[in-house]
Formats: structure tokens, C-alpha cells, sequence
């Protein structure tokens, strides 16, 4: 339309243009002007009507705009009605859920016939709570009262006793005085056990929980003591720096010092009397949280236990997945952050002044929670108790278990396998000897190719204690790698063995050692066996005699005779090898 508008609007314009040509040249005709002057009227005509259309257009389209517009305004506004709607909705839900009836925890009584109506049914049960509430209003006051007098005549009593023991301590002073010689006599040192109690008081609440749970383990268990450690002046010190200086004004050293007393358990066992384990609480009260630290008392100088781990630091095995490399508590760790101090670095603090770790069960032996708010309930400290058992019970099973577990180890060094040999048995005795029981050390381990296996499947790494074992029948040797877990007597110890005699052999060449080594690992400590190792170890003896002896015939000349007792050399198609040791009376048999 705007288009065709512009052309006629350019045709007009020429025709006026040669009009007034032809009004200036007199040579043209009067016809021809006459009939541009036709054209042009007509152009006008042409031009008013488009002009008319375009005026329709445009009304028609602002009434369309403005029809759209309300549909809009009216979708709008009924939005905002529902959203109202919604939100008086929830207003109202949250007041129903905080409405409560004052009266809810009174018991009513029944209503005496069901032919009431409702009305008047709900009347009574009202009129029945209000009865109820009165009453036991009535019931409390009395017993308010009751508790009242008999708190004022304890009141009483406690005064008359403290007059009567002011009186009576000075005559009491002089007695413990005059008695002291007899007291020494028959060695009852009566005064410490009284600094004792004075230093049990000044522990802080958690160590002080704990140290009343053990203490009752203690008078069960004669190899069980528990010791509160520390200078009674240094705890005065302490709470003076943290009463004078504001928490947050406190320098680093002072913020993570823990509390001057300290509580140390010392565990012995029967058998080993000159050995103990002894395991101290440490309290950081500005941090809320209690560390576990073991420390080994090992008397007798020991050439095995020098050369292993066997007997460090084993607290982070007492509880499953409970190693101490995590705080437990999140807020522990705000706080540390809050001195410009990270996890790691306080990690280190504590290992460089030998404070421990921050356990979770050390945390539940000492009833803490996130708040450090000892657990106060009887039930609670019924839990509590029976945990701090379970966890000495324990650390005693480990200590016990590394203790022969050393023992074992020393006697193999000195190739001394006689206490492990059951003596009732005709011919208990292996053919073969132990002539070498060494310590290895992580690279030497890795080293060997047929360790790959164990290293690959992550089941042996650098935490073990590693042994090498050489055993020797005639010409035939038989070296044994071992590798004990710090999980031990939990996880047994692994065996790797590789035969010298007519070649090498081991458990990726050939079967028969792949089924000695089974036969060897599957010795677990189902049984609570003390002597495991050396178990494993005469096992392996005899798997090695019975290997020789059913081998040995396939080769000349003939080196190895059969002596062990077995009906047929090989079984199945596996050629299974009679490693199994049965001992009947006084005879030994051996089967597939």
C-alpha cells in the first residue's frame, strides 16, 4: 500500500510538472492539457482512497493491540490471584502446625454412654481434662511441698555432720599422725590416695567421666591401672591464663595447650609382666576434644622387635574405620582455622609433642559430644561404661597378640621351634629345618617378582612387617617371604613360597606350590589361635616334606623316600598334593 502510495504521489508530481510546461510553451495543443488535468484528478481520487484505507488499517490494528493488551491484564491480575491465594494457603498450614492444645497431655476419661451427641460429647471430654488437670495440680503441690521439707531437713543434717567432722578432724590428724610407722608397715599409703582424689577433682568433666569408667575396670582387673598424671600448680596456672586473657587474645601455643592432668591406662598381661602398654587421654578444652596416645613399654631388649613395627602404634586398628585422620566434629576444625592454623599443620602439633590422635572412640570413652557436655543420663553412662570395657578389652587382645606374636618371632630366629611342636603325635617332627628367619625391609619385598600379585590386588603395603624364611631339606631349599598386617591377629599373615630344587618353583609355574600356599593362608585366626605364625610356619614344613616326597620319586636318582603317611601321591585331575595333617592318637596322617 505505501509502495503504490509513493508512485501515484510521483505521477502526480510529473503531471504537474508538464502542465506547467506546457502553460509557459503557447506550441502546445489545449487538448493534451486538458487531459493530463483528467489523469491528475483522477491521481487525487486514487491517492484519498489509498489514504482512506491506510486510516482503516491503523484503527484496526491499535483495536486488535488494545484487545491483547487486556487479555494480558487479565491473565496478570488472575496470576496475582493465585499467588495470593498459595501463599494464604501456607500462612495458614504454618498456623495449624503451631497451634497446640494446652490440655493435650491430660489423660480423660471415657465418655459414660455412646448415645450422646457430638456436641455434647466433646463437651464432657473438655470438662473431664480440666478435672484431670486440676487434680494432678493438686498431686504436685503436695509432693512440691513433701521435696521441700525433706530438702530442708537434709539441709539440717548436712550442717550437723560438717560441725560434727570440723570437731572430729583434728583428733583425726593426730591419728593418721601417731599411725604413720604402721601405716608403712603394712604398706597402705593412705595420703596418696588421698592426693589422688584431690587431683581426680581438678580433671576437666570429660576426663574426669572416663576416669570414673575405668576406675571400675580397675578394681575387676589386678593388670589393669588407671593413673591421673600431672601437677596440681600447673592446673591453677591454667585456668588463671584462661580466666585473665579472653579466648580470642590467646597466642597459638596457649590456645592449643591441653589441660596439665592427664589420664594414663596401663595395660599388662599375665605372661609378659615385664612388658605394658600404657595409653594417655589428653583434654584440649578450648578445642572440645580429647586425643589418644600409645606408648609401648617394652622391657626386655629384643633383636625382632627392633627391626619391625610390630609393636607400634596400633589405637587406629581398635575400631573400624577409625584411624584419627579425621576430625570428629566439624566445628573442631573451624576453630582451628580460626587461629590461621591448618588441619595438617595441628596433625603435626600433635605428633611433634607425642599428644596423639583425636580418635572417635577416645571421644566416646570420655561421654563428649560436639559441645564437650559429658553424657549424664543413666543410660548413657550405662553405654559408656560398657564401652570403655569393650575398648580395654581390645587393646588387651592386640597387646596379648603382639606379645606372642614377638615371641614366636625371637624363637624362629634362634630356629627354635620346639614349644610349637605338639609332642603327643608319633613323628610330629618335619623332616625339613629352619635354617633362617631374617627381617625385610619394603624394598627388598617389592623387589621379588612373585610379590607383584599381592601388591597389584592391594592386598600388602609399606605398613607391613615383612620376614624372609628359608627352609632346607638335603638339597632342596624352600624360601618363604611374609608379610604381617599392622590388623593382626585380624588379617593373617600372607606367605609367598618359591622351591630351589630342579628348577625354581612358585605359585605362578606351578600348581602344586600355588595349592601349598593356599594351604597356608587359609590358617586364620578363627580359633583365637595365640601361636598363628608358628602354625603357618610348620604347616608350610610339612607341605614342603610331603611336595619332596611325592616329587622326588619322578626324578633319579632317588633323593627323597616317602615317609609321611598318605594313601596316594595325587588327587583329580588337579593333582593335588596330601598337604592335610590329621592327627589321630599318636600317629600322623595326611590327605588331599
Amino acid at each position: 500500500m505505501a509502495e503504490m502510495l509513493n508512485e501515484n504521489f510521483n505521477l502526480l508530481r510529473q503531471l504537474f510538472s508538464d502542465c506547467l510546461a506546457a502553460k509557459s510553451n503557447p506550441t502546445n495543443t489545449k487538448i493534451d492539457l486538458d487531459e493530463k488535468l483528467k489523469l491528475g484528478s483522477l491521481l487525487f481520487v486514487l491517492i484519498k482512497k489509498i489514504n482512506r484505507m491506510v486510516k482503516y488499517r491503523v484503527r484496526a490494528g491499535r483495536e486488535e493491540l488494545q484487545s491483547q493488551k487486556s487479555l494480558v491484564d487479565n491473565n496478570r491480575l488472575h496470576l496475582q490471584n493465585l499467588l495470593y491465594e498459595v501463599n494464604y494457603l501456607k500462612r495458614e498450614i504454618r498456623h495449624c502446625y503451631q497451634f497446640k492444645s494446652q490440655d493435650e497431655d491430660i489423660d480423660i476419661c471415657e465418655p459414660d454412654s455412646g448415645e450422646v451427641n457430638e456436641l455434647e460429647s466433646s463437651h464432657k471430654q473438655r470438662i473431664a481434662r480440666l478435672e484431670r488437670e486440676l487434680t494432678l495440680r493438686k498431686q504436685l503441690s503436695d509432693d512440691c511441698a513433701k521435696l521441700l521439707n525433706a530438702k530442708t531437713k537434709v539441709f539440717h543434717e548436712i550442717i550437723t555432720k560438717m560441725e560434727n567432722l570440723a570437731t572430729f578432724a583434728p583428733s583425726l590428724r593426730t591419728l593418721l599422725k601417731a599411725t604413720k610407722p604402721l601405716q608403712e608397715a603394712l604398706q597402705l599409703p593412705l595420703e596418696q590416695i588421698w592426693k589422688l582424689d584431690y587431683k581426680v577433682h581438678l580433671l576437666p568433666p570429660s576426663l574426669y567421666l572416663a576416669y570414673v569408667n575405668l576406675r571400675l575396670i580397675e578394681m575387676e582387673d589386678i593388670h589393669f591401672k588407671i593413673n591421673v598424671m600431672g601437677c596440681e600448680d600447673e592446673v591453677k596456672n591454667y585456668e588463671a591464663e584462661r580466666k585473665q586473657t579472653h579466648i580470642t587474645s590467646l597466642e597459638k601455643d596457649q590456645f592449643f595447650q591441653p589441660h596439665p592432668l592427664y589420664l594414663q591406662m596401663m595395660i599388662q598381661d599375665p605372661d609378659f609382666m615385664n612388658d605394658s602398654i600404657v595409653v594417655n587421654f589428653y583434654n584440649f578444652s578450648l578445642l572440645d576434644l580429647v586425643t589418644g596416645y600409645c606408648d609401648i613399654g617394652f622391657n626386655e631388649s629384643n633383636i625382632a622387635i627392633a627391626e619391625t613395627n610390630l609393636l607400634q602404634d596400633f589405637l587406629k586398628y581398635i575400631c573400624e574405620n577409625d584411624i584419627g585422620e579425621i576430625m570428629p566434629y566439624a566445628e573442631i576444625n573451624l576453630k582451628i582455622e580460626k587461629q590461621n592454623l591448618t588441619t595438617e599443620e595441628f596433625y603435626d602439633y600433635l605428633g611433634l609433642h607425642n599428644f596423639g590422635k583425636p580418635y572417635r572412640w577416645v571421644q566416646e570413652v570420655c561421654g563428649t559430644s560436639s559441645l564437650n557436655t559429658p553424657k549424664t543420663t543413666n543410660s548413657q553412662n550405662q553405654k559408656i561404661k560398657e564401652f570403655a570395657a569393650d575398648v580395654v578389652k581390645r587393646i588387651k587382645l592386640y597387646w596379648n597378640s603382639r606379645l606372642c606374636l614377638s615371641t614366636q618371632i625371637k624363637a624362629f630366629m634362634n630356629k627354635n621351634l620346639d614349644n610349637y611342636m605338639d609332642g603327643k603325635a608319633a613323628n610330629c617332627k618335619p623332616n625339613c629345618s629352619l635354617v633362617q628367619w631374617s627381617a625385610l625391609n619394603w624394598e627388598e619385598y617389592e623387589a621379588n617378582t612373585t610379590t607383584m600379585r599381592y601388591i597389584e590386588e592391594e592386598l600388602v603395603d609399606a605398613s607391613f612387617s615383612f620376614y624372609r624364611a628359608v627352609v632346607v631339606f638335603s638339597s632342596a631349599k624352600m624360601e618363604c617371604l611374609i608379610s604381617i598386617s599392622n590388623k593382626y591377629p585380624h588379617n593373617a599373615p600372607l606367605w609367598i613360597i618359591t622351591v630351589h630344587w630342579n628348577g625354581h618353583h612358585n605359585a605362578l609355574n606351578n600348581s602344586s606350590i600355588k595349592f601349598m600356599e593356599h594351604w597356608t593362608n587359609s590358617l586364620c585366626d578363627s580359633k583365637n589361635t595365640p601361636d598363628l605364625l608358628a602354625a603357618q610356619l610348620l604347616r608350610t614344613m610339612y607341605s614342603f616334606d610331603i611336595f619332596l616326597e611325592t616329587e622326588g620319586p619322578l626324578y633319579q636318582p632317588l633323593e627323597y623316600n616317602k615317609e609321611k603317611s598318605f594313601i596316594k601321591s595325587f588327587s583329580k585331575r588337579t593333582r593335588v598334593r596330601p598337604y592335610k595333617r590329621i592327627t589321630s592318637g599318636a600317629n600322623n596322617y595326611f590327605k588331599q
